[in-house]
């Protein structure tokens, strides 16, 4: 089996997500839902294949919650949108405001990153995993 080289933009949209995932646990510490440490997930709460890939590294679009959760409270139910508890979580949490929620929810925009457009995401989130490093 012959395996193709990763190219670049691949290479930086792994980056981002493993980036933009790693800062919301960081920043969240525990599930969001039950307040468990073990086995932590970043969670879309706005799925962005199936809504919106313009939200995909927003980390107002993240939140944390435990593996079980994650399987057993947000994608066993029919719906990829966000649980009625898990809203409550993450307005409560100030993750993001009642308004950009909305925002996010209603927004179906298909975004096309350019290669500058992945390397400036990138700069703000590791700016933004400094500033949280520096807090904690």
């Amino acid at each position: 089996m012959i395996r193709k080289k990763k190219t670049h933009r691949q290479k930086l949209v792994k980056e981002l997500d493993t980036l933009a995932k790693s800062i919301a646990r960081k920043r969240d510490g525990r599930c969001l839902l039950c307040g468990s440490t073990e086995n932590l997930q970043a969670h879309h709460y706005i799925h962005t294949v199936a809504y919106s890939t313009k939200y995909r590294w927003d980390l107002r679009n993240l939140c944390t919650v435990c593996a079980g959760c994650h399987l057993y409270k947000i994608h066993s139910t029919a719906s990829f949108r966000y649980t009625e508890p898990l809203r409550k979580a993450v307005l409560i949490n100030k993750i993001i405001t009642e308004k950009e929620l909305e925002e996010i929810s209603n927004d179906r925009e298909l975004a096309r990153f350019s290669i500058g457009d992945l390397e400036s995401i990138k700069e703000h989130l590791e700016e933004e995993k400094k500033k949280l490093e520096e807090l904690k």
